[in-house]
């Protein structure tokens, strides 16, 4: 692991693998992957994860992790599951996936960072059309699922005059969705805001520092792709450079 604004790692091993809810595409793997990393995993308080030394954190409350302050907001899912927002000095990121639809206390939450991941996981047309049975579209689609392309663009023009400086579209359905499709609805509803599209399984860095002022060493939030064999799966990481 690298650094965002201070080293993630001590007595090289990471602070943590932070879960934000149970679902296998997020949390299959944290055990290996905790072994392999000689990390500790960190788990809310209402995720009933059957792994032994696993540290709980309260969704809501402020967390300290070594350099970081790590805040979590709850989301609306069919599981426990927040947002998680990442200070480190004058540095601010935010990952939000996994949502039935956008809430206010989310913009407002959102809106304090300098770089927000926001879920755009599938178009209604292409879920409507695609292969997946009934109960599954109905899940997806429903208050408890995930976000459809308008309305995460309904949430990025509510970031265009707040700190945001750069939104990246992340978790999009390789069955619903596409990254045209996604990057077009967004884009055309979040004028003045940067947004590009992350396909899922791509390792890709990015520049967490505000677009104003710009001064002092930048921060970069880093996605990983790991071969899990589960889609979409991945790790953030952050790193800092001269």
């Amino acid at each position: 692991m690298n650094r965002l604004g201070a080293d993630l790692l001590v007595s090289r091993a990471p602070l943590g693998i932070f879960l934000t809810h149970e679902h296998g595409d997020h949390s299959a793997h944290a055990a290996p992957l905790s072994r392999a990393l000689k990390a500790p995993l960190l788990a809310h308080e209402r995720m009933p994860l059957p792994w032994p030394s696993v540290k709980q954190y309260t969704p809501g409350r402020p967390l300290d992790l070594g350099p970081f302050l790590v805040e979590t907001l709850p989301l609306p899912h069919d599981a426990p599951h927040v947002a998680v927002r990442v200070t480190a000095g004058a540095h601010r990121f935010a990952l939000a996936t996994d949502l039935g639809r956008p809430t206010r206390d989310l913009r407002a939450f959102l809106g304090a960072c300098d770089l927000v991941l926001l879920e755009a996981n599938y178009c209604p047309s292409m879920l409507e059309s695609g292969s997946y049975p009934g109960h599954l579209k109905r899940r997806v689609a429903g208050p408890l699922g995930h976000l459809a392309n308008s309305q995460a663009a309904e949430l990025a023009a509510s970031l265009v005059d707040t700190r945001v400086s750069h939104l990246v579209l992340v978790h999009l359905s390789r069955a619903n969705n596409t990254p045209e499709r996604a990057i077009d609805c967004v884009a055309s509803k979040a004028r003045g805001l940067p947004v590009e599209v992350l396909p899922q399984g791509v390792s890709r860095f990015f520049d967490v520092r505000r677009n104003k002022p710009r001064s002092g060493p930048a921060a970069r939030a880093e996605q990983l792709a790991f071969g899990f064999g589960w889609a979409g799966e991945n790790v953030l990481r952050g790193s800092r450079h001269a």
